[in-house]
């Protein structure tokens, strides 16, 4: 799963690497920390139509790529109140194509959510308490390079919003898509550490690792996957059941490329926000 990450790069800066508009700057923030239910980027494509055109006159439209703040927890039109979506800020790959809360969005929705890298927690029972203990990790691309998961958008109307009269009543939301960590051989050395790693040995090491840690992965987009997962073209339910697939065999590929180590304990808090929480515990104050 993914239920903490880092995306701390300037909204220019994002816009960039991206090499995509950012029509609301102001409303980004870097964080070391990321927690569900709160702003995130996402990167999107629409498509546009000429200044003045009529949309029947039969103008050539563009497409647009463009870094959106959204809320990181999918809320269908559906959803009675926002707090709904702190149960969905991950998507199963496995089911969201055909799970009520996902499906319209699979098929229509589609969006990255860029990152640097995110946390998670491998649990182990401690020898001397006997109790279990949680240690996280953080995993990021070992180039240094953004990672953009794949991920999905829903425009809900908060009814709260709407009753007051509030003339923007919609909220955007998100969630990350997920799958099964990965199974390789068991020639394949490897405990975790934080190496960097370029051959096929040392992708499966990285693999073996993070099926270590925990049994679920966030899905990582390809170059060659990124352009037809943001096509705003709307899905056949067949289409996004082949495309949600695709990707898991693809997202091994991104992974192959990360490294992780062993962080301190405080990013379990999410009042704990700096560029620290990604460094190694001995390197903390």
């Amino acid at each position: 799963m993914c239920g903490r990450y880092v995306m701390a790069l300037r909204a220019g800066d994002l816009g960039d690497v991206l090499d995509a508009e950012v029509p609301e700057p102001e409303r980004l923030r870097l964080s070391y920390n990321i927690a569900p239910t709160s702003t995130v980027p996402i990167l999107v494509e629409r498509y546009e139509e000429p200044e003045g055109a009529a949309p029947t006159d039969g103008a050539a439209t563009t497409l647009r790529r463009e870094v959106h703040p959204a809320r990181w927890g999918l809320l269908p039109h559906w959803a009675k109140d926002a707090s709904f979506s702190s149960k969905t800020f991950n998507a199963r790959s496995e089911t969201a194509a055909e799970k009520p809360s996902f499906r319209a969005a699979v098929r229509r929705r589609r969006c990255a959510v860029p990152a640097q890298g995110y946390y998670e927690w491998r649990a182990a029972r401690d020898p001397h308490t006997g109790r279990t203990v949680r240690q996280p990790f953080h995993i990021a691309p070992a180039d240094g390079s953004l990672i953009l998961f794949a991920g999905l958008y829903e425009w809900w109307q908060d009814p709260q919003l709407l009753a007051s009269g509030d003339p923007a009543p919609w909220v955007l939301s998100t969630t990350i898509l997920t799958g099964a960590a990965p199974v390789v051989g068991d020639d394949c050395a490897g405990e975790g550490g934080g190496r960097e790693h370029g051959d096929a040995d040392g992708g499966d090491e990285v693999l073996r690792a993070l099926a270590d840690i925990h049994d679920r992965l966030p899905l990582a987009l390809a170059p060659r996957t990124l352009e037809s997962w943001l096509d705003p073209e709307p899905w056949s339910a067949d289409q996004a059941e082949a495309a949600v697939a695709g990707l898991r065999g693809t997202a091994l590929e991104c992974a192959r490329g990360w490294g992780l180590h062993e962080v301190d304990r405080a990013v379990g808090d999410v009042r704990n926000d700096s560029p620290e929480l990604i460094e190694p515990p001995s390197r903390l104050l």
